[in-house]
């Protein structure tokens, strides 16, 4: 692992060894250097390199052996993402180690691996959760088949539950309207994340780094490149999900909530006698604005604000005396202003491929296959095309005169 604990420069490298036969608690091995990122990540990978050199002989190594050589190895070539790292240690350390942990690799058989995913599903877990403990589990299985620790994956003959996608839930235009405004009332900062979140599709690591240098009041535009994700404590600030830069159009809307945060933040700076950080972050609670709004602050702040929006709604509705309905509930998520930007933009008519380019998705059909399920606008008016065409008059030149008929007449 890289990190930068001691300011600009400064890098702990950590590899996990293995777990204590005795006490069952992590190993591992650290060093601090100082130079570029590219120097920390090239001596990272030396350092595992090293590690691995003096791990368990292939015909002795456990499944937790695998799964901590297996991590190391992700994190080193810098194939997964610090908090994508993280979780694959919570999943493994979790649920994956106390049942498979001690069996010998080349002992693993598919009914083990499938015993414990039927555990895994008594004890709750959805078919979508099993399937990503599968998947972790499987990458570690033919990684050591490349090591040459065994000769086949033993998890392509055990058999994964299949994920089944969640039922989306996208707010309607009035309930994010709702939203803001109340927003707006008891927290300025989380009123600017949630409107440019609904108007820009933004994920919310990308809205947590963006800075003022990359946002343009003039042209109405801002530029999202970076995205922001805390670890353990630690914030990393890395490219996009897509590790790709791209430009977004902003209405008049968006840049009158850019201007209204900007005016926030000076007044509050001016206030604190806390001056402006050279390149302040678009969201922060510090009257300087050097320290960015973290996504888990965000997305807590969003959930506790749609529960009292709800409770009133329902209290509302019982008081007087109607029925409770969809549009009284708020059982919302952050990410769902996500689908709600692409599905509103879709049911406008605006063309997939602009659609898909705004979420920062690498091909449209990822759009269509994310979002084109939760389009009912779409759906109606589908249903109204197909509709005014089979009521339309036909011309009798078309059928020689005689009526159309239809089989079944």
């Amino acid at each position: 692992m890289t990190e930068r604990p001691k300011g600009s420069g400064t890098w702990r490298l950590r590899v996990y060894v293995g777990r204590d036969p005795d006490t069952d608690t992590p190993i591992q091995e650290s060093r601090t250097l100082r130079g570029t990122e590219p120097a920390a990540r090239k001596e990272l990978a030396k350092l595992v390199a090293a590690v691995e050199g003096r791990v368990v002989e292939p015909n002795r190594a456990t499944v937790g052996q695998l799964l901590d050589r297996w991590v190391a190895h992700v994190q080193a070539i810098g194939k997964a993402r610090p908090k994508t790292v993280y979780e694959y240690r919570r999943k493994i350390d979790g649920r994956i180690r106390p049942i498979l942990s001690d069996i010998r690799l080349d002992k693993l058989r598919a009914d083990a691996i499938d015993n414990a995913y039927q555990r895994w599903l008594a004890e709750g877990l959805s078919p979508s959760t099993v399937a990503v403990y599968h998947s972790i589990l499987h990458a570690a299985c033919r990684q050591a088949v490349k090591w040459g620790c065994i000769d086949r994956a033993p998890t392509d003959q055990a058999t994964a539950p299949k994920p089944r996608s969640p039922e989306m839930k996208v707010p309607t235009p009035a309930q994010v309207a709702a939203i803001v405004r109340s927003a707006e009332v008891e927290d300025p900062v989380l009123a600017s994340a949630l409107g440019l979140a609904a108007l820009t599709g933004c994920r919310r690591g990308e809205l947590c780094a963006l800075r003022w240098s990359d946002v343009d009041l003039v042209q109405g535009r801002v530029r999202i490149s970076r995205s922001l994700t805390v670890v353990d404590g630690t914030s990393h600030e890395r490219p996009t999900k897509t590790h790709q830069a791209r430009d977004i159009s902003l209405d008049e809307i968006g840049v009158g909530i850019l201007r209204t945060q900007r005016a926030y933040m000076e007044d509050l700076s001016e206030r604190a006698g806390s001056p402006l950080a050279p390149d302040p972050y678009v969201l922060s609670y510090d009257a300087h604005g050097g320290r960015p709004v973290g996504p888990n602050t965000l997305t807590h702040r969003f959930k506790s604000l749609c529960t009292r929006l709800e409770a009133a709604a329902v209290e509302a509705a019982q008081s007087e005396g109607r029925i409770v309905t969809g549009a009284d509930r708020y059982p919302f998520h952050l990410h769902d202003l996500r689908p709600f930007s692409v599905t509103t933009l879709i049911a406008d008519g605006v063309d997939i491929r602009t659609v898909a380019e705004r979420r920062g998705h690498a091909q449209a059909t990822m759009t269509l296959n994310c979002y084109a399920h939760a389009l009912p606008e779409r759906d109606r008016a589908a249903e109204g095309v197909l509709g005014r065409v089979l009521a339309a008059p036909v011309p009798s030149s078309a059928h020689g005169g005689e009526p159309l008929r239809v089989a079944g007449d």
